[in-house]
């Protein structure tokens, strides 16, 4: 079973690649920003960050209700 901490390590690592890669789009965007950078964007990183969100929140919740099943199984 997945401990919690794991799941928060998850987190952690998926929010800090998503925060690399729009640093690294928004460095790329000072000399890159004609209509292929403006298909890349809607293309790929509009939705992407909706994803990423959502799936952030699915661990957060996972997280959650395996620490709350892990105690009451420790409880008995």
């Amino acid at each position: 079973m997945a401990r919690t901490w794991e799941l928060s390590g998850a987190a952690a690592r998926l929010e800090l690649a998503w925060e690399e890669l729009r640093a690294a789009r928004a460095e790329a965007a000072r000399s890159w920003h004609d209509a292929t950078s403006r298909k890349f964007d809607e293309t790929y990183l509009l939705p992407l960050e909706p994803r990423v969100r959502r799936a952030l929140d699915a661990i957060h919740r996972l997280a959650e209700v395996l620490g709350r099943a892990r105690r009451e199984c420790d409880n008995q």
